[in-house]
């Protein structure tokens, strides 16, 4: 349950950013969970219209989830709005999510600030805008190198494809059973919120989710030159036969937005780095902005998991990492508490 200054908080950033009618809105949403069209324009005294355009706006900044119900009984349905209180308030971070991608994909950072600022767009949009914004006398921008920069952002898990516009969500449905229900913990029943019930209906698989936009290919001699690998090199590079219809469709009809959780993931791992800096000597200060920047993407929000050849690449980047030697970095990343995982002896760990 969001507590009233929580509310009130999340109500000022809207109203700051689309003025006092579409805050009104989402404060409701807010404040009595999830509602029709009709029910807010009742409890608001706003015309279906000023609702509507206000709704539009909310669902395509990522502060509103739209999904159908059963109501009433029968096999009736309505569409419900819920307010996802926690989208709201990451529209505060947008200059420090925009830091992050300064550091780790600076040529990327137009498109971000266009998902930023506009919420959600297809990846059409976002190259008529990438060219839109290159200053007078500046070379343009190509097509496929808009697209490179695109599935970088795609594939360190800052961009995803949007969830399920209208999911359908039936509350007795995800209930379990009385039985099941006896033997399962208090807790887990108070965690799972209606918000989060909805959420997790409308939300794609990873797959989907981080499923970069494709190259096609008029003939398989050229395929491998239009690949472009986004890891490293350390990606296979195959040849990718793919339908001109299914590459036009992913362009212009898939919607994108930014992945909050990875923004949040490196803005914590960026706090933890910086915290221990005036403590640390030079060398151990290398390994240790070294372990978090080789860091590219992980599931697991409380912990940083990095690869040693990431690792030895960015120490070697580093004033006097040249001359460090393997046994050393170790050496010092155990000193620092990271250690290798059991899984991989290849990588190490680092536990918030």
């Amino acid at each position: 349950m969001v507590s009233q200054h929580g509310i009130l908080l999340a109500v000022n950033i809207i109203s700051d950013h689309f003025g006092p009618i579409v805050s009104k809105v989402c404060g409701c949403l807010l404040r009595h969970g999830a509602l029709s069209l009709l029910e807010i324009g009742r409890r608001l005294e706003l015309s279906p219209a000023q609702v509507k355009n206000s709704l539009l706006i909310l669902i395509q900044h990522n502060c509103v989830q739209a999904y159908t119900s059963p109501r009433g009984g029968g096999d009736k349905t309505v569409t419900l709005y819920l307010a996802i209180f926690d989208n709201v308030l990451h529209r505060l971070r947008f200059s420090k999510f925009l830091s992050v991608v300064r550091v780790d994909i600076p040529e990327s950072e137009v498109l971000l600030e266009g998902l930023l600022q506009n919420g959600r767009l297809t990846f059409e949009q976002l190259v008529e805008r990438t060219i839109f914004k290159v200053p007078e006398g500046s070379p343009l921008p190509t097509r496929e190198e808009i697209r490179m920069n695109f599935n970088k952002l795609v594939y360190a898990h800052y961009v995803e494809r949007c969830p399920k516009s209208e999911p359908f969500f039936d509350p007795l449905a995800v209930e379990q059973p009385t039985s099941t229900r006896k033997r399962a913990p208090k807790i887990v029943e108070a965690v799972l919120s209606l918000e989060q019930k909805v959420v997790s209906t409308a939300a794609l698989s990873d797959a989907e989710r981080f499923s970069q936009i494709p190259y096609f290919m008029e003939g398989s001699s050229s395929a491998n030159d239009g690949h472009h690998a986004v890891a490293g090199n350390k990606r296979k590079h195959e040849a990718l036969e793919v339908d001109e219809e299914d590459s036009i469709i992913a362009e212009s009809e898939f919607l994108w937005r930014i992945n909050f959780e990875r923004f949040i993931f490196c803005l914590k791992k960026k706090f933890c780095a910086e915290r221990k800096k005036a403590k640390m000597r030079l060398g151990t200060l290398a390994i240790w902005e070294a372990f978090f920047e080789a860091n590219v993407t992980n599931n697991d929000n409380k912990t940083v998991t990095s690869p040693i050849d990431g690792i030895l690449e960015r120490v070697g980047q580093k004033e006097g990492g040249t001359s460090m030697t393997l046994d050393q970095i170790i050496s010092v990343l155990n000193d620092l508490e990271c250690t290798s995982t059991t899984n991989n002896p290849e990588e190490f760990t680092f536990d918030y």
